[in-house]
């Protein structure tokens, strides 16, 4: 996985959320389920969107990557 957050796939498994985040998985797993991460099961697994969970990462690409003082 890229560094970058257009190289992020669109949506993350945990473990990948975890690997950019540097959180441990089950960490990223306990706020899915207390609803501080938006994330949908699909087929019994999570997924999570990446605009969702970094919004301000794409709204900075969106805006030329220029920052607020």
């Amino acid at each position: 996985m890229g560094n970058k957050f257009e190289e992020l796939p669109l949506f993350l498994t945990p473990q990948q959320l975890a690997d950019v985040t540097g959180e441990h998985v089950n960490s990223i797993r306990r706020v899915i389920t207390e609803g501080r991460i938006p994330a949908d099961k699909v087929n019994g697994r999570w997924r999570i969107c990446r605009d969702a969970v970094f919004a301000n990462a794409k709204m900075g690409l969106l805006e030329g990557g220029k920052a607020e003082s």
